[in-house]
């Protein structure tokens, strides 16, 4: 295994955040996951509320890093889903 103490840039002082918990990196899988099979499932059925919905679900998890906002957004946009489900 490689020595990563000598690399020209410290992971500590990266710009980014990347303190993601578990559960929101499982929310965000299962969510996209969710997300992919609906926008499919809305081209196929020309049903643009399924599409945008689709691409929703799987877009939102990269800009929340909470665990439960993450799980909150994603029950509510499929609960939506699931209302309207023609």
């Amino acid at each position: 295994m490689e020595d990563l103490s000598n690399l020209p840039i410290s992971l500590d002082n990266l710009p980014i955040d990347l303190n993601f918990s578990v559960w929101a990196i499982v929310a965000g899988l299962l969510f996209s996951s969710i997300g992919l099979w609906l926008f499919r499932h809305g081209k196929r059925n020309e049903n643009r509320r399924n599409i945008y919905s689709g691409v929703v679900l799987m877009i939102y998890p990269y800009f929340i890093a909470s665990a439960l906002m993450n799980w909150v957004i994603g029950l509510v946009i499929c609960g939506y889903v699931f209302y309207w489900w023609d």
